[in-house]
């Protein structure tokens, strides 16, 4: 054991970047989102659908793809992909929000997701906006089965936002 203080880690934007995220702009975020969607390989594979956004939320559609499902568990959704498809809803919940500011959105710093039931159908998804500050937003994320309204996962999750100066 050494009496040595750990090293000191400082992370600025120069190392973390400063703008790693896609920002809309202008009167229909929404739409330029679903055009960032389909031209991202891995969003455009998972088949999300943004379907609206007011006030801070987000809501999308997403089909069931067995092509994601977990071996052995009839079907059901991996939990992996429950958590990519609660990020991305959740952090284009902040594009979109952030369009009509001066700010950047950035990557993900915190998710916490809890899996309530099986995903063994198709889902809706919303993303919802509960604070941003100056370098960081929180936003509450939840899947539901599409048919029964069922709560499959709910998440809360800390991104980084960048002022434009």
């Amino acid at each position: 054991m050494t009496d040595e203080p750990p090293p000191e880690r400082n992370i600025s934007d120069d190392q973390y970047g400063s703008n790693t995220g896609f920002n809309p702009s202008g009167d229909n975020p929404l739409e330029q989102l679903r055009e960032h969607a389909a031209e991202h390989p891995l969003i455009d594979e998972m088949g999300i659908t943004f379907e609206s956004f007011e006030d801070g939320t987000l809501r999308a559609s997403i089909p069931h793809n067995d092509q994601w499902s977990n071996p052995g568990m009839e079907g059901a959704l991996h939990g992996g992909m429950v958590v990519a498809y609660l990020d991305t809803v959740m952090g284009f919940t902040i594009m979109a929000s952030v369009a009509d500011q001066p700010l950047t959105s950035g990557p993900t710093i915190n998710l916490n997701t809890n899996f309530l039931s099986p995903a063994n159908d198709a889902l809706f998804a919303t993303g919802e906006i509960v604070r941003t500050g100056a370098s960081s937003a929180v936003v509450d994320g939840t899947l539901e089965n599409a048919d029964t309204g069922e709560a499959v996962a709910t998440a809360q999750g800390v991104w980084r936002v960048y002022t434009d100066d």
